[in-house]
């Protein structure tokens, strides 16, 4: 079984202890202690304009399974341009610890612009235009793909975004008929999901919450007809 993953930094467990699977290891696990052998190729911390450029660039009719975990760029307005000639984003294992670091500047920036074009939104049609085109691209492999909303985060603003994100994949992708893992059914805004001092990113447990939690909802997917040998564990 060929699994592709495209996400941000949690897609390989940003901040997570030595040893600590990622949400991505504990679902690849449970479909391992199923008897099935599973292939994964990952490439994490991608906005979803980059996400676009990187799926132009992959056979996406070798993989068996395309789990797609969405950030709040999704929000970008129309008047921003799809670069789909960029470089193919470098392939990460998703079981590993790396950390990737952000500016305060560019995180403050890049929370402003989603704002404005949240507010945009509201008087101007057609503020998913980059969403549409990650699902446009997607569309001919529907039936193997799983979507899976943005995280929540503890920051009120991000939160904010957060939900405004999360409305939109629903109901966009109800209406194009894709799986959707919603993840706020599995992880609260609350302290006891996050790293320590940490408002964006995950914890251990919340991880493995996610990724038995993803595991369930994929032998279940209303769209999903991959041919599967998986049966639930007695």
């Amino acid at each position: 079984m060929n699994v592709l993953v495209i996400g941000d930094e949690h897609t390989y467990g940003y901040g997570l202890p030595g040893g600590k699977l990622n949400y991505i290891g504990h679902f690849i696990r449970q479909i391992s202690r199923a008897g099935q052998t599973v292939s994964v190729e990952a490439y994490a911390h991608l906005t979803i304009p980059q996400m676009v450029a990187t799926l132009s660039q992959l056979p996406l009719s070798r993989y068996d399974l395309i789990i797609v975990q969405l950030d709040t760029s999704l929000l970008q307005s129309s008047d921003k341009q799809l670069d789909c000639t960029a470089p193919l984003a470098l392939p990460m294992l998703p079981y590993s610890s790396v950390r990737f670091r952000q500016t305060k500047g560019s995180t403050l920036g890049t929370r402003l612009a989603a704002i404005r074009d949240v507010a945009l939104s509201f008087v101007r049609p057609n503020s998913s235009f980059v969403f549409s085109s990650l699902l446009k691209k997607l569309k001919p492999h529907r039936h193997n793909v799983l979507l899976l909303t943005p995280f929540p985060h503890l920051n009120r603003v991000d939160q904010w975004l957060q939900q405004r994100s999360r409305t939109l994949v629903l109901d966009e992708a109800d209406e194009q008929l894709f799986s959707v893992f919603d993840t706020d059914s599995v992880i609260r805004p609350k302290e006891e999901y996050f790293l320590n001092g940490d408002d964006d990113h995950l914890n251990a447990i919340s991880h493995e919450i996610l990724g038995r939690s993803l595991f369930d909802f994929y032998l279940s997917a209303p769209t999903i007809v991959t041919v599967q040998t998986i049966k639930r564990e007695e």
